[in-house]
Parts: C-alpha cells; sequence; structure tokens
C-alpha cells in the first residue's frame, strides 16, 4: 500500500529522506547519476558508502532505518531518485538492494 511519493535529487550537500508519517517502508529508484547510502548515523561521501547506481533500486525496511539513512551523490553528478513510501507488516529492517542486470 503506497502512502506517499518524493521525487529527490541528491548532489554533494548529504540528505535525508522526508518520511511520511506512519510509513514503515521504502521502495528507492535511482533514475540518474549514482548515489552512496549510509544507515548507521554516519555521513556517507563519494568514496564510502553502499554504491548504488542509475537503474538500480533498493528497499528501505523500518522506522528506525527511513529515519537514519542518509545519501549523497557517488560521483560530481547530481544523482535523481523516486522514492514510494508505504506501511507494511514484515517486521524487518535494514536495506535490500536490487541491482539493474
Amino acid at each position: 500500500m503506497a502512502l506517499g511519493h518524493q521525487k529527490l535529487a541528491v548532489a554533494a550537500t548529504v540528505v535525508g529522506l522526508t518520511v511520511p508519517k506512519g510509513c514503515n517502508f521504502a521502495h528507492v529508484s535511482v533514475e540518474t547519476g549514482a548515489i552512496r547510502a549510509r544507515i548507521d548515523g554516519t555521513d556517507p561521501a563519494t568514496a564510502e558508502g553502499v554504491l548504488i547506481g542509475a537503474g538500480d533500486s533498493f528497499t528501505i525496511y523500518g522506522e528506525d532505518t527511513l529515519d537514519l539513512i542518509k545519501l549523497v551523490e557517488a560521483t560530481s553528478t547530481d544523482a535523481v531518485i523516486n522514492i514510494a513510501y508505504g506501511l507494511g507488516q514484515h517486521g524487518m529492517h535494514g536495506i535490500i538492494t536490487n541491482t539493474a542486470v
């Protein structure tokens, strides 16, 4: 069940998500560019964090992870991501990546 959507430009300044109230998961699609992500409360950098490229997607589970995730561009090119937020009864926390083939 989708409860919200966000389109976000990810540039050289670290950003977090604007999570709609009541959501506990988000599916993120990286449309252009590449990003780095961290969920441990530390800011990612262009060479630090999980690398997720254009055409890849990932799912974030748990309100705690949604609140902690931070993103930054992985190269000098800004990235654009689309995020669909929802509410699930899965009990999972963390990130699952889905890499483009």
